[in-house]
């Protein structure tokens, strides 16, 4: 059975405790792009990789947002989760070992993958499980590592330490880059509705080891059509020589 790394690290759950759980502690892409997209009301949103739930926080804090459910796979940080926003539905799980009555396909108004899918070995794997969970009408919104390179899929060639110390020891993470033209044709290959995209270019992780000096940090919002839509809109805040080959 196809399965994700089982993280064990205590740096989890200590750094996000106290990070990440506030929506100013979000980055710029990530607060940008659900700004945008927020459907308004109370839309039942699947977090996958929630950590100690500071999204379902950080939401509730912005949009007096409740129908929030995690999953995670570290078990100290969902232990954690279940502490400091107890009314959640938080399950300490592997996604793609997921067998639970509250999670159903097309069943999610928003499904959520912040710094989750790209550090994993079956990142094609859970990005279509993940698309799986979004209803008609509804959005996946996940953050991503884009180059106009060539993409790197492999955890020998890059990796990330997880220590939010920057040190480089402990347990060790895959560290996806994806090339630009390559990731939207993974969501057009899903049967992708519109596509909302912003990022900015930054160096990696001090934690990371990868090819690449630059990376640009996008978060994309991307809608699961209706069955009568046949018209998408396309808008891309990305860096230029992104959207050159985009196309």
């Amino acid at each position: 059975m196809t399965e994700n790394i089982k993280y064990n690290n205590e740096n989890i759950s200590n750094y996000f405790k106290e990070n990440r759980v506030q929506w100013n502690q979000f980055y710029e892409s990530e607060k940008n792009v659900i700004e945008k997209v927020w459907p308004g009301g109370n839309p039942k949103v699947l977090d996958i990789g929630c950590g100690c739930a500071g999204l379902g926080l950080a939401l509730k804090e912005r949009f007096g947002h409740t129908l929030y459910t995690g999953i995670e796979i570290n078990s100290q940080a969902a232990i954690i989760a279940k502490e400091i926003y107890p009314e959640a539905l938080v399950l300490d799980e592997d996604f793609l070992k997921l067998k639970h009555p509250s999670i159903k396909e097309n069943d999610f108004d928003i499904v959520f993958s912040l710094s989750c899918i790209d550090w994993q070995l079956n990142f094609e794997v859970m990005l279509k499980k993940a698309w799986a969970m979004v209803k008609e009408g509804g959005v996946f919104i996940a953050s991503f590592r884009i180059t106009a390179g060539e993409t790197v899929n492999d955890i020998k060639k890059s990796y990330q330490y997880i220590n939010y110390d920057g040190i480089e020891e402990g347990e060790i993470a895959p560290y996806v880059v994806l090339n630009a033209k390559e990731l939207m044709s993974h969501f057009e290959n899903l049967g992708a509705g519109d596509i909302y995209a912003y990022g900015y270019y930054g160096p990696p992780s001090k934690t990371a080891k990868t090819p690449y000096i630059k990376l640009c940090f996008g978060v994309l919002a991307v809608t699961k059509p209706k069955s009568n839509e046949t018209k998408f809109n396309r808008e891309f805040l990305l860096p230029e020589d992104l959207l050159s080959i985009i196309g």
